[in-house]
């Protein structure tokens, strides 16, 4: 039996767990509203960004290991957050909010060291446990972030699937309103209290295979199973290229470099 229930934040810190919900409520006030997030995490980070005036460049590229979920790291006091759009998008999504509390801690001045230091989320902190304690603070903020109590009672009333959340088929009409992975949508619903701990620990016993199966035969969160292919941005690169060129900041020698590496980042990621 996996270890996702116990060695959550929720389960092993449970006081902690609150702090998170505080903080959730706080930033979603400021830099969300009332909505269900999804793909939009990635305009909710650069929101942050603006709003706190820190420099950022968020990069979306194919990494072929899909161990690697996202890495985030401070150069020349920007902050890069780099998410592997080899993975299915929900996990996309999940990473992006698992490093945007990394990058909080660091702007808030509670830890700087994981973006002082570099932070890297691999598979086994993001679909399992976190190996640390602010990566299990970051696995807590991001599930509540992604899928907030409120909009999830509201849903699962709206629905009416009160009385199905031990089906699988239900958990993929989550995934799907959400944008959530399987495991994360379980534990959400274990922490709400809409599950109880033996409901979400069956649940957590079934395989990545049979969800997939069930998700292709029913057609609910399939798309978010996609990859990222089309999605692939690298910050604000081609924008700084193209203003420069246009205001002829660059000699013609530099400009015909700048256009020869990015073609080279085309041709390494595949890119159209």
């Amino acid at each position: 039996m996996n270890d996702v229930l116990e060695n959550s934040l929720f389960v092993s810190q449970n006081k902690k767990f609150d702090e998170i919900q505080s903080i959730i409520r706080q930033f979603t006030a400021e830099y969300v509203g009332n909505s269900i997030i999804k793909d939009n995490i990635f305009a909710v980070i650069n929101n942050y960004a603006r709003k706190k005036e820190i420099s950022l460049e968020l990069l979306r590229f194919p990494i072929q290991d899909d161990e690697l979920w996202a890495l985030t790291f401070l150069k020349q006091n920007t902050i890069f957050i780099c998410v592997n759009t080899t993975l299915p998008l929900c996990k996309q999504f999940f990473a992006a909010a698992h490093e945007l509390y990394h990058i909080y801690c660091y702007v808030e001045n509670a830890d700087q060291s994981y973006i002082k230091n570099g932070s890297m989320l691999d598979s086994a902190t993001g679909d399992e446990a976190g190996s640390t304690q602010e990566d299990l603070e970051a696995n807590a903020f991001a599930g509540l972030l992604l899928m907030p109590n409120q909009i999830l009672h509201e849903q699962i009333l709206l629905y009416g699937i009160g009385n199905k959340l031990s089906e699988i088929d239900s958990i993929l009409t989550l995934m799907d309103m959400f944008a959530m992975p399987f495991k994360a949508v379980v534990l959400r619903l274990f922490e709400s209290g809409n599950i109880s701990h033996q409901q979400a620990e069956k649940l957590l016993k079934i395989n990545s295979e049979e969800v997939m199966k069930r998700t292709l035969l029913t057609g609910k969160a399939k798309r978010w199973q996609l990859d990222g292919k089309g999605t692939e941005s690298f910050g604000t690169l081609l924008e700084t290229f193209e203003y420069n060129r246009q205001h002829e900041y660059l000699t013609d020698t530099r400009e015909n470099d700048d256009l020869a590496y990015l073609a080279q980042l085309k041709r390494v990621y595949d890119l159209n």
